[in-house]
């Protein structure tokens, strides 16, 4: 289990503590008070905290499982895939009160959302997957323009545009370049893929996997040596193996 996942299941386990002790103090208010609507409230109020807490046990310990088993208990990914998109809000506010930066709790929840992916152990033709990746993986000074048709890269090596055409006539997979959130969405409407492999800063790749909910995405985060949104860059080893992954070798 990376460093990278803990970062999300500690933040897990605090929540767990939280919930805990907000049902203890729950249930000394209600032993020291006597008015029944006031009970039957904080009541609910236990009833609740308490389904909430035993579920997140329950989600750690089914991902634990998942880790040191590497079985493929379908129903069980389902239910994790489900915790980590609920759990998220909530997580990044306490992060962020814990002084855990954004970037980080980010990268954990893509690291697991991969995990999970992967450990269903699906497979799809090549041209049902899609490979999205942001416009700033191109070199901001080419005058051919890849967002509507990624063959019209000149492959002059200068960005990686032409390592993903590459990938696409190696393997026979989608690749769409889009400008923005928008963008994407109506490619993935359009193209109607099984499973995507989605290349993103850490803010876009999380909130793109939680906006696809019927779609596995496998989610790369992108390497920014100019700063955000110019000229980034992609491991291609990883998008490869992960094209491999998906498709059982193309």
């Amino acid at each position: 289990m990376t460093g990278k996942k803990r970062i999300f299941l500690g933040l897990l386990s605090v929540l767990i503590i939280l919930l805990t002790a907000g049902v203890l103090f729950l249930l000394y208010i209600v032993k020291s008070k006597s008015s029944v609507m006031y009970n039957l409230l904080m009541n609910s109020l236990i009833l609740l905290f308490s389904i909430v807490a035993i579920f997140l046990i329950f989600g750690i310990i089914g991902f634990i499982y998942l880790v040191y088993s590497k079985s493929n208990n379908r129903t069980l990914n389902k239910i994790l895939l489900t915790l980590i998109d609920v759990s998220y809000p909530v997580l990044q506010i306490l992060g962020g009160i814990l002084g855990i930066e954004k970037d980080k709790i980010q990268q954990s929840f893509t690291n697991i959302n991969n995990f999970l992916v992967n450990s269903r152990h699906e497979k799809y033709m090549p041209e049902d997957l899609l490979i999205l990746t942001p416009h700033c993986i191109q070199f901001n000074e080419c005058k051919f323009k890849v967002t509507n048709d990624i063959d019209n890269c000149r492959r002059c090596g200068r960005c990686q545009v032409s390592d993903l055409v590459k990938l696409k006539e190696k393997y026979g997979v989608k690749v769409a370049i889009a400008t923005g959130g928008t963008l994407a969405r109506k490619a993935v409407k359009d193209i109607k893929p099984k499973a995507i492999i989605a290349i993103a800063c850490e803010r876009d790749l999380t909130s793109g996997i939680l906006d696809v909910k019927k779609i596995p995405v496998y989610g790369i985060i992108n390497m920014r040596p100019n700063g955000p949104c110019f000229n980034t860059k992609v491991n291609i080893d990883e998008v490869e193996k992960a094209i491999i992954n998906f498709t059982n070798g193309g």
